[in-house]
C-alpha cells in the first residue's frame, strides 16, 4: 500500500485523526492499486493515449536572493514609450511583458541593444562594465554588481552589493532604463530579470512567470542538473541547490583514466559498462571497465546519451546527433532504429524493454514509440509526440520510473510528469511501501504490477489478496513464509502467471507518498504530520513501514492488527538519522491495519536544521531512505 496522489481509494472513519494516542488508529484503509487510467493498455499504441502532465516545482530557483531566480537572461530592453519590456533568455527565445508580472513568447521581435555611453567617463567601477546614461545619472553593469554615478563616473555607488555579494546574483549581461523614468531600471544576469523603481535602492524579481529554467538533465526522482552544472532538488515545491553529483559524470571520470578517450556518454548495469566518445564510437566492458571490446564507430556526431536495461544489460540504446542506435547482444552489433523520427538532436532516452516502449527527448519535443529491445531484426519505431499538450520547446531529458511515470525536462518550462501512456506487459512484484523492486519479509505488503489476481499460492501457503484493480493487485506475505527465493503462482480470472519473489527474515521499507515523503504520525496527538512541516528536536514520532517480519505474539495473516496491545516486532529495529542512531521506543503492528507496522522513535535533543536522511536497519537489511525536516528548538507555547 502506498498513499499516492492518483488512483488511491480511501475508506476512513476519522480522516483528521489517523490515530488517537497510540492504540486507537481506527478504521483507515488505503489501497495502493493503480487505476486503469494510470496504466493504459500496451496493446494501444502510445499515440492513442492522453497524457496527464503535471509540472513539478515551477520554473524558479530558491537561490537566497532578493526574490525567486531563474536561468540566464542575455538581453533586455524597453518597448517604445516604456509600454512593455522584452528579454532574450539563454535559449535565445524572446519574451515580453506589459504588466511586469506575466510573460508571453514573442516570435516577431528581434533583440535590440540599449543605448550606451558616455565615452568620457573617468573610471569604470569594474573592468568591462556596460554603461548606460539616464539624464544626469550613469548606470553601470559589471560582472559582479550594478553601480550608479551622479558625477559622470568619477565616483560610483554599488546598488546591489551586500556582505561581499550581489543581492540579486552576479553575472550581469544587460541593463535597461525606462524611457519615461530614469529611476526605473531593469537588469539581466545569470539568475534572471530584476527591476528597481527607486534607482537601485531596492529590487524585486520578474522571474516567477518567465519560462527560463535551464534544466539539462534528470539525475534522480525530482533532482535535476542545470545548464551551468548546478544540481537542484525539489524541496517543498521549489528548486533548491543541493550538493550532489551526476552519476554519469562520476562514471565517465572513472573510465577516462583507463580508456584515454574523450568520453561524452556512459551507462552501467551490473558489471556491464557502455561508453561513447565525442567521435561517435561505442565501447563495451563486461568486467566493470577493466577490459574493453573493440570500439564500434556508428556515427560522425558524438554519442550524447546511452541507456542500458538494468535487468538485461545486453539491451542498450545510444543517441548520436539525430540518430538512434540499438544493441541486443551487448554491443557486438549496433543497428540504427531512428526510423521516421522528426529532425532534431536527441538529448535523452528512456525505455521499458519488457513493454517494448522507448521515449526520446529531442529538439522537437518528446516522442514515444514501440520498439523491440529483444530482437535485432525488429523494425524501427513509429514515433509519436507525447508532448502535444505542453509548450513547444526542446526537450532535454526524459526518464521512466518504476511506477510507470514519465518525467521530462522542457527547455525553459521546467519539469513535467505523467503516467506512462502504456500498460507494462510484464507482471512483476514490487514493495507495497514505495513500489520498488526489493525483497519481502513475512507479513510484508507487496504489489503485483500488470495483473489483476484473485489467488496466489506458493509451497502450500496462500497469499491473501487484499485489493485488486484491472492491472495491479495488493497481497500480504504470510507470516509463516520461510526465507528464500520462490516462484509465486498467480491466478486471475482468465490468466495465470509465475513471478519470482525473494523473502528474507526482515526487509524493512518505509511508506512514502507520490513525492517520496514518508508517512509520519505525531506520537502525542496521533495526527498525520505534513511532510512540509518540520519535526522538532526532542519529539517522539511514528513512521509507517512494512517488511519488519514476524511478531510476538503470533498474528494471523490477512487480519487487521488489534486496536489494543498490537503484537510487537520480534527482530531488533535500528533507526538512523543522518547516519546517527536514534532511540526506537517501540515497533509493533499498526492497529487496524494489515501488513503495516508502526516504528516509534525519538528525535534527538540536538539536530541539524533542515532535511535529514532517515532509514531503518534490521539484520543488516536497510530500508529506503527518506527525508525528515527538523527544527532544533521546540515551539514556544
Amino acid at each position: 500500500m502506498c498513499l499516492r496522489d492518483t488512483g488511491v481509494h480511501f475508506r476512513t472513519v476519522n480522516a483528521r485523526h489517523f490515530c488517537h494516542g497510540f492504540f486507537s488508529i481506527g478504521v483507515f484503509i488505503a489501497f495502493a492499486v493503480l487505476s486503469p487510467a494510470q496504466v493504459p493498455s500496451a496493446q494501444d499504441a502510445p499515440q492513442n493515449q492522453t497524457m496527464q502532465w503535471r509540472r513539478i516545482a515551477g520554473t524558479t530557483i530558491n537561490a537566497g536572493l532578493a526574490g525567486p531566480a531563474t536561468g540566464p537572461v542575455t538581453a533586455i530592453w524597453y518597448a517604445p514609450g516604456a509600454s512593455g519590456l522584452f528579454v532574450r533568455t539563454g535559449s535565445g527565445r524572446i519574451f515580453e511583458t506589459g504588466d511586469f508580472i506575466h510573460w508571453r513568447l514573442n516570435t516577431n521581435t528581434a533583440a535590440q541593444r540599449a543605448n550606451t555611453g558616455p565615452g568620457s567617463t573617468v573610471t569604470l567601477p569594474e573592468t568591462g562594465a556596460k554603461v548606460q546614461v539616464a539624464g544626469t545619472r550613469i548606470y553601470a553593469a559589471g560582472a559582479s554588481n550594478l553601480y550608479a554615478s551622479d558625477d559622470n563616473g568619477r565616483t560610483w555607488l554599488n546598488l546591489t552589493g551586500y556582505n561581499d555579494r550581489s543581492v540579486i546574483g552576479p553575472g550581469f549581461n544587460a541593463l535597461a532604463v525606462s524611457p519615461s523614468d530614469p529611476q526605473e531600471i531593469v537588469t539581466a544576469n545569470r539568475f534572471g530579470v530584476w527591476r528597481s523603481l527607486d534607482g537601485g535602492l531596492s529590487w524585486h524579481g520578474l522571474n516567477e512567470d518567465l519560462p527560463n529554467l535551464a534544466v539539462r538533465k534528470l539525475i534522480g526522482r525530482r533532482i535535476v542538473e542545470l545548464a551551468d552544472g548546478t544540481v537542484m532538488d525539489d524541496n517543498a515545491g521549489a528548486w533548491t541547490p543541493v550538493t550532489a553529483t551526476d552519476p554519469e559524470v562520476a562514471l565517465r571520470a572513472r573510465l577516462a583514466g583507463t580508456l584515454h578517450a574523450d568520453l561524452s556518454a556512459a551507462a552501467q548495469a551490473g558489471l556491464v559498462v557502455y561508453a561513447g566518445t565525442s567521435g561517435g564510437q561505442l565501447l563495451v566492458s563486461r568486467d566493470n571497465g577493466a577490459t574493453w571490446n573493440e570500439a564500434a564507430h556508428v556515427a560522425e556526431a558524438g554519442i550524447a546519451r546511452i541507456w542500458v536495461d538494468a535487468e538485461r544489460p545486453d539491451a542498450a540504446l545510444a543517441a548520436a546527433g539525430s540518430r538512434l542506435f540499438r544493441t541486443v547482444n551487448g554491443g557486438l552489433f549496433w543497428d540504427e532504429v531512428t526510423g521516421e523520427l522528426p529532425p532534431g538532436t536527441i538529448h535523452g532516452i528512456a525505455a521499458d524493454r519488457a513493454a517494448g516502449v522507448v521515449y526520446l527527448a529531442t529538439d522537437g519535443g518528446v516522442f514515444a514509440g514501440n520498439l523491440s529491445l529483444n530482437d535485432a531484426g525488429a523494425a524501427a519505431a513509429n514515433w509519436i509526440s507525447i508532448a502535444r499538450d505542453l509548450p513547444a520547446a526542446p526537450a532535454w531529458d526524459v526518464a521512466l520510473s518504476q511506477d510507470n511515470t514519465v518525467t521530462i525536462a522542457l527547455d525553459g518550462y521546467g519539469v513535467f510528469e505523467s503516467p506512462a501512456p502504456y500498460r507494462a506487459r510484464n507482471v512483476r512484484i514490487v514493495s507495497g511501501a514505495d513500489l520498488t523492486d526489493r525483497a519481502a519479509a513475512p507479513g510484508s505488503l507487496i504489489s503485483v504490477m500488470g495483473a489483476s489476481v484473485r489467488m496466489v499460492r506458493n509451497q502450500g501457503l496462500s497469499y491473501p489478496v487484499l485489493a485488486a484493480s484491472d492491472q495491479s493487485s495488493q497481497l500480504q506475505v504470510p507470516f509463516e513464509a520461510s526465507p528464500g527465493t520462490f516462484s509465486l503462482a498467480l491466478e486471475g480470472v482468465n490468466d495465470r502467471w509465475t513471478v519470482p519473489l525473494t523473502v528474507k527474515e526482515t526487509a524493512p521499507a518505509i511508506f512514502v507518498d507520490g513525492d517520496g515523503s514518508p508517512l509520519l504520525l505525531d506520537a502525542a496527538s496521533g495526527l498525520v504530520v505534513d511532510p512540509k512541516v518540520a519535526v522538532f528536536a526532542g519529539s517522539t514520532v511514528q513512521i509507517l513501514a512494512t517488511g519488519l517480519g514476524k511478531v510476538t505474539p503470533e498474528w494471523p495473516t490477512g487480519v487487521p492488527a488489534p486496536l489494543d496491545a498490537p503484537p510487537a516486532v520480534t527482530a531488533s529495529v535500528a533507526a538512523f538519522l543522518d547516519g546517527r542512531q536514534v532511540e526506537v521506543t517501540r515497533a509493533v503492528l499498526a492497529p487496524g491495519y494489515v501488513g503495516y507496522y508502526v516504528v516509534e522513535f525519538r528525535i534527538p535533543a540536538i539536530v541539524n536544521r533542515g532535511a535529514n536522511e532517515f532509514r531503518i536497519v534490521m539484520n543488516g537489511e536497510e530500508s529506503n531512505r527518506v527525508k525528515l525536516y527538523l527544527e532544533p528548538n521546540l515551539p514556544v507555547q
